[in-house]
């Protein structure tokens, strides 16, 4: 097993992230709010950005997401992770951006956790505590013609996808006075067919052969890091920076 999936694989097992790991979220209906499983905890949002973290039915925080491209869209993401203490919860915002081509089209969700403070007073706004890459589904139009169908072997498209997991783990450097563990992030990127890339015109390549049309991953923008919790900048940070991978994260 490759050493990003069983990083996963250990942490999903790991019997000390118990009381503090992330709890799904589900919804009744389709314009129902997401709920823990004893629907002691709900979140709603809307596209424009407008949420509401309600705990017992009683509203404890809403905000309004902060927009950072004019077309940003937002949606709650479908898990919470409740501190151990008790003193509060970090939610998950998807910041949607998409983009349509000739042929094409792209989706790129990031996570931004916000983290909503239980028993401040009413109107206190959660604030933004870390954001990374969630997702991302890149379809790009590769045949003009039918000699680009013929070089390509009818693969007329590539293909950019990224999927991502957070999960908690014990805190390593004093996050634990804070109530904050440290975070996992696990990211998978791949593209179709093998060696494409959205930084060059995939039609100036060799002629597709058979054993090109395979998903290939990413080396570079598969990765695992560690996030802590940074009391002084009241965020968390990566042991190390992320590759910019644009390739997976521009719409």
């Amino acid at each position: 097993m490759p050493p990003i999936l069983m990083m996963a694989a250990a942490l999903a097992a790991s019997p000390t992230a118990i009381g503090q790991s992330f709890e799904a979220l589900t919804q009744a209906s389709k314009d129902a709010p997401l709920c823990t499983e004893e629907g002691g905890l709900c979140v709603t949002g809307t596209p424009e950005g407008a949420f509401v973290v309600t705990r017992k039915g009683k509203p404890v925080a809403q905000w309004t997401a902060k927009k950072e491209q004019d077309d940003d869209r937002f949606r709650p993401l479908p898990s919470v992770l409740r501190l151990s203490d008790g003193s509060g919860v970090l939610v998950g915002v998807g910041v949607q951006r998409s983009k349509m081509y000739s042929g094409g089209n792209a989706e790129v969700i990031f996570q931004r956790l916000m983290l909503v403070r239980l028993g401040q007073k009413q109107g206190s706004e959660p604030v933004a505590v870390m954001e990374a890459p969630y997702s991302s589904d890149i379809s790009i139009r590769a045949c003009f013609d039918e000699k680009d169908m013929k070089q390509r072997l009818d693969a007329c498209a590539d293909q950019y996808t990224l999927t991502s997991t957070l999960a908690s783990a014990p805190s390593t450097h004093g996050g634990t006075q804070s109530g904050m563990p440290d975070l996992i992030l696990v990211v998978k990127a791949t593209n179709f067919p093998r060696g494409v890339s959205r930084q060059a015109d995939s039609l100036e390549m060799p002629a597709l052969t058979q054993t090109d049309l395979v998903e290939e991953t990413d080396k570079i923008c598969t990765y695992s890091r560690r996030y802590t919790f940074n009391a002084a900048a009241h965020a968390y940070r990566p042991n190390v920076p992320l590759p910019p991978c644009e390739d997976f994260t521009v719409p």
